[in-house]
């Protein structure tokens, strides 16, 4: 098949022999559709700028109410981290509080004792979580932990009175927290508790009065309380005994020891040494029989072992 051409012809001037160029006609329809493809890359260009462009102005009309709301939600962010740093300082005072009142009690170490407070909302442990997420959250988000923030506060605050108010009180009675027993008299292990029981020496059910608490022989004796020695010698089956009067009507009573360090009459003071573990009298083994006597009555002394 033929090629085809366009021809064009060209007269330099009016005298000059004219020249005759051919263009082959698959080259102007190339012409033609590169022409068309700029037109479209052109316009495709322009219509992008101009949206965008409008985009640009309604964001740079948005900045100012932007900048508004953030410096919001910063000033927002320091009233929380205010109201957090309050809330620590009220638990703390809490936890103090308590503490003392579990010296007054005669516990060990109350500055150890962990105080659990049960008023809702966030933890302590996530308090940090909380401030390092509070710039991801919204507005209204922000003020509804501000609200729960206020009602934590407004139950430590409540926590803390009572607590105040209780330490009042056993400021008030603390001769008779002093004479009242509360803590462990030797640590070991309970091989017989409090109650019936089937005797080791006779094989029948009997009234067990006290705790049996084994340890090695020698190990000494704590008073659980303040009071005066009533009785310190033997005893028949106990074997060597050492009785303390608290007054209030508490009684109590040691049974087996080794060794006896106070006598008849000596006051005495919450964790004074007054005697050792033995297995004096008849005993199965080295242990101290322990027992607390409320108006003449035996008690269960578990119930007045607060450091259990």
């Amino acid at each position: 098949m033929s090629k085809k051409y366009f021809t064009l012809l060209v007269v330099p001037d009016a005298t000059a022999q004219f020249k005759q160029i051919k263009i082959p006609y698959f080259l102007i329809k190339a012409s033609f559709a590169l022409a068309a493809l700029i037109a479209l890359t052109i316009g495709g260009i322009s219509y992008y700028t101009v949206n965008h462009y409008h985009d640009m102005q309604e964001i740079v009309i948005d900045l100012p109410e932007i900048r508004k709301t953030t410096s919001v939600q910063q000033s927002l962010l320091k009233s929380y981290e205010e109201d957090i740093t309050e809330l620590h300082q009220m638990v703390s005072r809490l936890k103090l509080v308590n503490a003392k009142l579990m010296l007054m009690a005669g516990v060990e170490n109350p500055m150890n004792v962990q105080v659990n407070i049960s008023v809702g909302g966030e933890d302590e442990s996530g308090l940090s979580d909380i401030v390092n997420n509070f710039k991801q959250e919204t507005e209204e988000t922000v003020r509804q932990k501000l609200l729960a923030v206020d009602h934590l506060k407004t139950s430590a605050m409540t926590q803390e009175e009572l607590a105040q108010r209780m330490m009042e009180y056993f400021q008030d009675q603390q001769t008779v927290l002093a004479s009242t027993p509360s803590i462990w008299p030797v640590k070991g292990w309970i091989t017989s508790g409090f109650g019936m029981r089937k005797s080791p020496f006779t094989g029948k059910r009997s009234m067990h009065s006290g705790l049996d608490i084994a340890t090695k022989s020698g190990t000494p004796i704590s008073a659980p309380a303040d009071g005066i020695v009533s009785y310190s010698g033997k005893k028949g089956a106990y074997g060597n005994v050492l009785v303390i009067d608290h007054g209030n009507g508490y009684v109590t009573f040691y049974g087996h020891c080794k060794k006896l360090y106070k006598k008849v009459g000596e006051r005495i003071k919450r964790g004074d040494l007054i005697a050792e573990v033995g297995n004096t009298g008849r005993s199965t083994g080295s242990h101290l029989h322990y027992e607390v006597r409320v108006n003449g009555v035996a008690t269960n002394p578990s119930k007045y072992i607060l450091d259990m």
